[in-house]
Order: C-alpha cells, then structure tokens, then sequence
C-alpha cells in the first residue's frame, strides 16, 4: 500500500511540474492580451460590456496561470499545496 501512496504522489508531483511549465509558457501572451484589452480606449458603448467581460476572464486566467507557475515550482522542490482553505 506504501508502494502505491509512494507512486501516486510522484506522479501527481510529475502533473503539477509539467502544469506549471505549460502555464508559465502561456503566461506572457496572457499578460500582453490583457494588457492590450485594458490599454485600448472604449470607443463603442455596446462593446463596454464585452470589453470588461473580456478583462474580468484575462485576469482570471492570468491569476490561474500563476497559480500553476507557483504549484510547479512547489512540486520541484518537493511540496504540494492544495486549492483549499490551508493551500491557497
């Protein structure tokens, strides 16, 4: 049963490392996308909504992202923290 725990972790480390890669990868063309949408004036009213719905999403997206860039690198140095109340 050790054997089994033992090899569920190691992997479950191996996921959040190639995670945090990806996402650290992706992370600047989110920073530029959302620094575009946020840079450009709101030339047409009917777009307002889009616009602030499209930053709330890259803002999200860019807060996920560096989330995963944090738990790769925690998972690299051999620690794990969870989404819940004690890991985030």
């Amino acid at each position: 049963m050790e054997d089994y725990k033992a090899d569920l972790y190691r992997q479950l480390r191996l996921i959040e490392i190639a995670t945090g890669e990806a996402a650290g990868a992706c992370l600047p063309d989110l920073l530029a996308r959302l620094r575009h949408h946020r840079s450009r004036p709101a030339r047409n009213p009917l777009l307002a909504l889009y616009r602030r719905w499209r930053i709330r999403r890259l803002a999200r997206a860019v807060d996920e992202a560096r989330w995963h860039v944090e738990q790769g690198r925690l998972a690299r140095m051999g620690g794990l923290a969870g989404r819940g109340p004690d890991g985030a």
